[in-house]
């Protein structure tokens, strides 16, 4: 089974591709594309979601044995600003984009990935490693997302 972890944010887009086979877990982007930042010259709202929404696709087209899409979406807040809902926009086109693609797609909060922002980062090297470049919570989020899925929706 193999599994896609997205957490977006309105800068970047980090994605995780883990594999399982029953017995082992493999990060197969651990050391190749894992961080697509948003281009200079992108700014308006909805050339950003566009720009995400074409990425997306274009993962989900690279790599067509994905069975399911995790997003790792913001926890839920008391007030709205501009950036949150900017990533709720964001995690928006990856639905759409897997629905597009016909591949099952959920979201999850940190209580359901077994994970806390504080502890994220040591909980997905564990599990399987950390990047060799631009490790933060943003790609810990995309491994845990994914990885919790590892048993299926």
């Amino acid at each position: 089974m193999k599994v896609l972890g997205i957490r977006a944010a309105p800068k970047q887009l980090r994605f995780a591709l883990l594999s399982f086979d029953g017995a082992n877990i493999d990060f197969l982007n651990q050391n190749t594309e894992h961080l697509i930042k948003v281009p200079a010259g992108v700014t308006e709202v909805e050339d950003i979601i566009h720009w995400q929404k074409s990425e997306i696709d274009r993962i989900l087209r690279q790599n067509q044995d994905i069975d399911l899409v995790a997003i790792k979406t913001s926890e839920y807040a008391r007030s709205d600003t501009k950036s949150t809902r900017l990533a709720s926009y964001l995690d928006a086109a990856v639905l759409l984009a897997s629905k597009d693609a016909n591949i099952p797609v959920c979201t999850r909060l940190y209580s359901q990935i077994g994970a806390k922002r504080t502890n994220v980062k040591e909980r997905a090297e564990s599990k399987v490693g950390a990047t060799d470049k631009y490790w933060n919570e943003q790609i810990a989020d995309a491994i845990m997302a994914a990885w919790a899925l590892k048993g299926g929706i």
